[in-house]
């Protein structure tokens, strides 16, 4: 019997997007004069300095656009006056605007070359701009630079994840790990890459970190749980989805994936109970309703599978198992051709095995 299961690869990464992270005065320059002198020291004119300070001051209060202005007065009169262009920058994220913040960063590397809290900078806004490659390459460079490394292997990793680059994800995470070995979710999240690469003990193992590190991660259990049940060792499976709905009593997954786990050991009412309940809480979850399917199908009921069948493909008019399972119950109440109906749309949905249930009924 087939039951189809969404993939259970959570991927939860530590750090939130920049825009609200990264607009505080971290990134910007405190100037404790109006006029600095090691700035004038570098022949910059006090006009311009002036102007650069108020930017500062606007930053600091949280008025980006006038602080922009300011920094764009300082860099009309100094044309190279890196710290305007760099906290220009700064200014320019916090309102999302990426090109901008790119523009000045590329002008800011060019003359700095000790530029290192750029290149981190620069690969957030390619990050979140969408140009992954520019980012993983300034995540690199921020890393060999020493700064914010933590925070760019996990960036770096969730990229490479993304271009299911794993291989390199997985050492990005490691990177994180050796960072901070107290960092549940960069745990979590190799355990995630480590299974996409069929390194399962090493996936179980970083799972297992995680919980041990945070107890009440909900995710590191489920997809524990995933790694034993694709091991076959149910009774651990069912433990690990069990601590999940334990914690989060009302997690849809984890209950649908929990039936899934009383199914194959073939206990059919737990599991009936289960996807009941995985749908009570989403009605418009197909995967629980032809899992739902599938049960009724064992307990020979075989008008109920066919209409869980049905409320699948209403809901999914792609799922394929839907039609495979809608198929087999209308073969065993001798609708054949309704049968072969469904397993030629099954076929043509890619379900290896609905070849299989044709070549039975369907040849003659």
């Amino acid at each position: 019997m087939n039951l189809r299961l969404p993939l259970i690869v959570v991927c939860a990464f530590l750090l939130g997007l920049i825009g609200n992270a990264q607009t505080d005065s971290s990134l910007v320059e405190i100037a404790a004069d109006t006029l600095s002198s090691d700035m004038q020291e570098d022949g910059l004119s006090v006009e311009a300095i002036g102007f650069y300070n108020e930017g500062l001051s606007y930053f600091q209060n949280n008025d980006a656009q006038n602080a922009i202005q300011k920094f764009s007065n300082a860099l009309a009169v100094e044309p190279k006056f890196s710290r305007a262009i760099y906290n220009r920058a700064a200014a320019y994220l916090s309102l999302e605007d990426y090109k901008s913040v790119i523009a000045d960063l590329n002008e800011y590397i060019a003359l700095e070359d000790t530029a290192s809290e750029a290149f981190y900078l620069r690969a957030r806004a390619y990050h979140i701009s969408g140009f992954p490659e520019d980012a993983v390459e300034d995540y690199a460079t921020a890393i060999q630079k020493g700064v914010e490394r933590e925070s760019a292997y996990l960036y770096k990793a969730e990229l490479n994840f993304k271009m299911a680059n794993y291989a390199e994800a997985e050492a990005d995470y490691s990177g994180a790990i050796h960072e901070n070995p107290n960092n549940a979710v960069a745990y979590h999240d190799r355990g995630s890459t480590r299974k996409i690469l069929d390194k399962p003990d090493d996936a179980a193992a970083d799972y297992n970190n995680a919980i041990k590190l945070n107890p009440r991660m909900t995710m590191a259990y489920m997809n524990l749980a995933g790694v034993y049940r694709n091991q076959n060792k149910l009774d651990k499976a069912l433990s690990e989805y069990n601590q999940a709905v334990r914690l989060e009593p009302n997690n849809v997954l984890a209950i649908n994936n929990r039936g899934y786990v009383y199914f194959l050991q073939e206990k059919y009412t737990e599991a009936e109970k289960d996807f009941k309940k995985a749908i009570s809480l989403d009605p418009q979850y197909a995967y629980a309703h032809n899992n739902l399917a599938s049960v009724y199908i064992k307990q020979e009921r075989f008008q109920d599978a066919i209409a869980g069948a049905d409320r699948a493909i209403a809901l999914d008019s792609n799922y394929g198992f839907a039609y495979l399972n809608r198929g087999i119950a209308r073969e065993m109440i001798r609708d054949i051709p309704g049968a072969c109906a469904d397993w030629e749309k099954a076929k043509s949905l890619n379900v290896k095995n609905a070849a299989t249930y044709q070549s039975g009924s369907c040849k003659y």
